[in-house]
C-alpha cells in the first residue's frame, strides 16, 4: 500500500480554507472542474457518514460508479473520505489543513491508494494524480484570488 501526497501552501487562514471545502461551493468548484465526472449524489456536509456518488469516465465508452463515504471529521483540522465502490482496490483520501508560516495555510491531500498491478499502475497513475490535484489546488486558489505554492508531491 502506498500513500500519494500533494501539499500546497495558500496565503489564507486555515479556517477559511476549511470553510471553502465545507460549503457547497467547494464541492461544486472541485468536482465541477473535473472532466468526465457526473454528480449523482452530492454530500450534505463533510461529517462522517455522508455519501458521495459519482459517475466517472474511465475511457471514452467505459463509465464507472464511484461511491465514497466520509469516515472522519474534525473541524478546521481534517476530513477523510473512503471509496466504498469504484475503480480502485483502496482509495482513502484525507484532507489535512495545517498552519503554515506567516499566516499561510497548508492543504495536504493524502491518499492511501492501491490499484490493480500496482508496481506498474503506480507509475501510470502518478501524473494523473499530480495533474488532478494541481488543478484542484489551482481552482481553490482561484476562488480566493490567490496562487497556491506546491510544497510536495510524491508517494510515501
Amino acid at each position: 500500500m502506498n500513500t500519494f501526497i500533494y501539499r500546497s501552501s495558500f496565503p489564507i487562514k486555515r479556517e477559511d480554507l476549511f470553510q471553502f471545502h465545507e460549503d457547497p461551493i467547494g464541492f461544486e468548484t472541485l468536482v465541477g472542474g473535473a472532466n468526465g465526472i457526473k454528480v449523482i449524489k452530492a454530500p450534505n456536509s463533510l461529517l462522517a457518514g455522508e455519501e458521495v456518488v459519482l459517475e466517472i469516465n474511465i475511457l471514452p465508452f467505459w463509465k464507472k460508479i464511484w461511491v465514497a463515504k466520509h469516515i472522519s471529521y474534525q473541524k478546521n483540522e481534517f476530513f477523510t473520505d473512503n471509496q466504498e465502490k469504484g475503480p480502485f482496490l483502496k482509495f482513502e483520501h484525507t484532507h489535512r489543513f495545517l498552519d503554515g508560516s506567516d499566516g499561510r495555510c497548508i492543504l495536504s491531500e493524502e491518499i492511501q491508494i492501491d490499484f490493480h498491478f500496482w508496481t506498474i499502475s503506480r507509475i501510470l497513475l502518478f501524473p494523473i494524480l499530480f495533474f488532478m490535484f494541481h488543478k484542484r489546488h489551482t481552482l481553490t486558489g482561484k476562488h480566493f484570488g490567490v496562487r497556491p505554492k506546491l510544497i510536495l508531491c510524491r508517494y510515501s
